[in-house]
């Protein structure tokens, strides 16, 4: 063999070499990247399975069908609406197909919202409070709001039990006072009040400390008539070719309102295992 080719040969030689060498810390760094990967996964899940471990596990409370039938549509402030809803109110959530699609599902959805049941659970200071002590009256009192808020494809709806509920328009400053803004309108209610005995201040305070912050009000209801608020306002909305501002109307009403009527309320604490109180209302 020539010098030449021996030359090539051994220079050939140590190039593998060298490319091995590279190749085997390559495949040695993505194994300790993937080992570190895999103790960062696993130390998250233990960390996320203590986390769960140390929650007090509630068990829930075994109510009535009256209060709890797997029928009734469930109803949660800000949560999404009970399917077909917005079918009571004219528009229709989605474009083009989608809204097509929707209108043509409108009478049966309507149909299937009127005929159904709903249930609201709502939490203490969640549109649930207590009252101060009334000394006269020897009593506490449970309030709860006058309404409850879903969202749906359209935006908020309002399903009001209390009566009378009505758009309220708040006012700006008179120092923010401005022809093309207006604040947003929302429909308020008036709240639903049940009396809690107590034999003296002493017995109630101890209720506050101890029950008061688990109540929850449960309401069972079905739908009403509905309602909607509109409140149009021209506004500047973008500038045009000419410089110029062209108006556009906004609406700052209220929205969409059912009202509901009442089958039931009952007010609860202890994660609702102990009845305060109920109300059956005649249909």
């Amino acid at each position: 063999m020539s010098v030449g080719r021996t030359r090539v040969v051994v220079w050939c030689a140590v190039a593998l070499a060298a490319f091995a060498g590279c190749t085997d810390r390559q495949k040695k760094m993505q194994e300790a990247v993937k080992a570190r990967e895999a103790a960062k996964k696993a130390f998250e899940e233990a960390e996320e399975a203590r986390r769960k471990a140390a929650i007090p596990r509630v068990d829930p409370a075994h109510l009535e069908p009256f209060w709890d039938d797997p029928a009734y549509l469930k109803v949660a402030t800000g949560k999404p609406c009970p399917e077909g809803l917005w079918a009571l109110f004219p528009g229709t959530p989605g474009e083009g197909a989608a809204k097509v699609a929707n209108e043509g599902r409108r009478e049966e959805l309507a149909a299937k919202v009127r005929a159904a049941t709903f249930v609201a659970v709502m939490p203490f200071d969640t549109g649930v409070s207590l009252r101060p002590w009334n000394a006269k009256r020897k009593q506490l009192s449970v309030q709860v709001d006058g309404l409850i808020e879903c969202v749906d494809g359209l935006g908020m709806v309002s399903l009001a039990w209390g009566e009378p509920a009505r758009p309220f328009r708040p006012k700006l400053p008179d120092d923010e006072e401005d022809e093309v803004v207006s604040p947003q309108s929302v429909w308020r209610a008036r709240p639903l009040f049940f009396p809690l005995p107590m034999a003296s201040k002493a017995e109630a305070a101890s209720f506050i400390e101890k029950q008061g912050v688990a109540i929850d009000a449960r309401l069972v209801f079905t739908l009403a008539k509905v309602a909607v608020d509109k409140k149009l306002k021209k506004t500047a909305h973008a500038v045009v070719a000419d410089g110029g501002l062209p108006d556009e109307d906004v609406d700052f009403g209220a929205g969409r309102l059912v009202h509901v009527d009442l089958v039931g309320v009952r007010i609860g604490t202890d994660h609702e295992k102990v009845q305060l109180t109920e109300k059956r209302y005649s249909k």
